[in-house]
């Protein structure tokens, strides 16, 4: 899988929460990044199938990825 398709899957994995419903599109990148560093610390810990098999590294071009998006989109908070 590359590092693309991840960002892909963790996306339309975290595109809705419960009790909200379906997230925008900052908080879709928010909660994707946070699915990511969750399964980049399964992977750090051996826990390899809930890390889907994917390594620490790609866990992080992953991130790096999504941090990249917020500040393209939203690059200053007020």
């Amino acid at each position: 899988m590359t590092t693309q398709e991840l960002v892909k899957l963790v996306m339309k994995s975290s595109d809705s929460h419960p009790y909200k419903g379906k997230l925008s599109k900052k908080e879709n990148i928010e909660a994707a990044i946070e699915l990511c560093e969750l399964c980049k610390k399964f992977a750090s810990e051996g826990m390899e199938e809930e890390a889907m098999n994917i390594p620490v590294e790609q866990w992080d071009d992953a991130i790096d990825t999504l941090q990249g998006y917020l500040t393209a989109y939203w690059p200053t908070e007020i």
